[in-house]
């Protein structure tokens, strides 16, 4: 994990401007990332460090009212969002992690969830593939979202 330490520094001190501050939000990263107790090891620390960097960055950004300033930023840059490189990193994190939490949930909820989210198919259609009735199906995706959303949010930093 150290030897991302310089470029998520140079990373944070591009949105905050200030090399100082950015070695205390990558410092504070790194120690969520240590105090995190997770079920499920982390397998791309690097992107699970760059996305609580810049949470943090966020979160103090809202607290200073500067935030105006970082989204400007963001949103004029000349390559989307969606194709910069950092959020690219973060969304393979973000679906490893995904990936991860499923493999903890009870296997109806998971593949319920798998079948409406990833594959498209109505609750009618779930309920058919696992011979089980709709009613059940609205059950196991309800109950596979609250698991994800609570393995989440153990995750302190992460939003």
């Amino acid at each position: 994990m150290v030897q991302y330490y310089q470029e998520l520094v140079y990373y944070v001190q591009k949105m905050v401007g200030d090399k100082e501050k950015a070695k205390d939000i990558v410092q504070e990263s790194y120690s969520r990332l240590l105090d995190a107790n997770l079920d499920i090891p982390i397998e791309n620390q690097r992107a699970f460090l760059y996305k609580l960097a810049r949470n943090i960055v966020f979160d103090l950004a809202r607290r200073e009212k500067h935030s105006a300033s970082i989204e400007y930023e963001e949103e004029y840059s000349s390559i989307p969002i969606s194709e910069q490189p950092e959020e690219i990193l973060f969304e393979e994190c973000e679906q490893e992690l995904l990936a991860q939490i499923l493999e903890t949930i009870p296997p109806n909820n998971a593949q319920a969830f798998i079948l409406h989210l990833y594959e498209g198919l109505s609750r009618k259609e779930i309920a058919k593939r696992m011979g089980i009735s709709v009613p059940a199906v609205e059950k196991h995706i309800i109950r596979a979202t609250e698991r994800i959303k609570e393995k989440l949010e153990s995750i302190e930093g992460y939003n």
